[in-house]
C-alpha cells in the first residue's frame, strides 16, 4: 500500500512528492521483502541532483503466508515511550472494530530497520522472539564491562546461526561497526523454551517483557534512568 508525501532532499534541499510504502504484504509481492533487505525500500532519486536516499518511515511488514505482523515505527530512544503509547491506542481502535469471531493479530512492535530486519529472520526461523531477548538479557547481565548496553547493541545473526549453536553479533551504536561474535548453545535455547513452557514460569518472561516493545536492552536501559 502506497501514498505520496511530500519530501525534501538531504542533498540539495529541494521540495518533491514521493510514492512510499505504508504497509507490504511480502506474501503478495515476494519482491518488497528483498528491497527490504537489500535496503532498498522507499528509496528515492532527487529528480534536482540526483542524490538517491532512503526514506525511513512508519510500515507495517505483513507476511500472511508465516502469519507475521511486525510494525516499523521510526524514531529516536528518548520517544520510545511515547512512540509505545502511540501504539498501543491504535491496536486498541483495530481490535475494538474487529468483528466479535475474530481473534485479534500479534502485531510486533520495532524501533528501527536493524530490529525490523533481526525480528523477521527471527520469526522465520520459528524463534521465540522473548527467549531470544532474555538471552540478550543475561549476555548483557553476565558482561556489562565489556557489553554496555549504552554503548552496544546485540543482534541475533541467522545467517551464521545452525543446529548446533544461535549466533549473535555486538555491534558499536557509535561507529555502527559490527566487533565479535556469540553464540548461544541450541540445546540450551530449547531447554529455557521447555522451562517457560511450564505455568509456573511463563508469566515470569512476559513478566519481564511484557511488550509492545520487547527488548532486552531497552529494558536494561530503563533500570539504570
Amino acid at each position: 500500500m502506497k501514498q505520496t508525501y511530500p519530501i525534501q532532499c538531504p542533498q540539495c534541499g529541494a521540495e518533491q512528492e514521493a510514492e512510499l510504502y505504508d504497509a507490504i504484504n511480502v506474501t503478495e509481492a515476494p519482491l518488497l521483502r528483498e528491497a527490504l533487505m537489500n535496503n532498498t525500500l522507499n528509496q528515492v532519486e532527487c529528480p534536482h541532483c540526483g542524490f538517491a536516499f532512503r526514506v525511513d518511515k512508519r510500515l507495517l511488514y505483513h507476511d500472511p503466508e508465516r502469519g507475521l505482523m511486525i510494525y516499523w515505527f521510526p524514531g529516536q530512544e528518548s520517544s520510545y515511550q511515547t512512540n509505545k503509547t502511540e501504539f498501543l491506542t491504535a491496536i486498541s481502535a483495530l481490535n475494538a472494530a474487529l468483528p466479535d469471531e475474530f481473534d485479534p493479530p500479534t502485531v510486533h512492535l520495532v524501533f528501527s530497520r536493524v530490529e525490523l530486519v533481526e525480528r523477521i529472520f527471527l520469526l522465520e526461523a520459528g524463534l521465540d522472539e522473548r527467549v531470544i531477548e532474555y538471552i540478550k538479557h543475561m549476555m548483557y547481565t553476565r558482561n556489562l564491562e565489556k557489553l554496555d548496553p549504552q554503548a552496544k547493541a546485540i543482534l541475533f545473526n541467522a545467517q551464521d546461526s545452525n543446529e548446533r549453536a544461535l549466533c549473535f553479533v555486538i555491534q558499536d551504536l557509535d561507529t555502527q561497526q559490527l566487533e565479535g561474535v556469540l553464540e548461544f548453545d541450541r540445546e540450551a535455547y530449547e531447554g529455557l523454551v521447555a522451562m517457560f513452557d511450564e505455568d509456573e514460569k511463563t508469566s515470569t518472561l512476559w513478566d519481564l517483557f511484557p511488550g509492545p516493545y520487547i527488548s532486552a536492552r531497552s529494558l536494561l536501559l530503563e533500570a539504570t534512568s
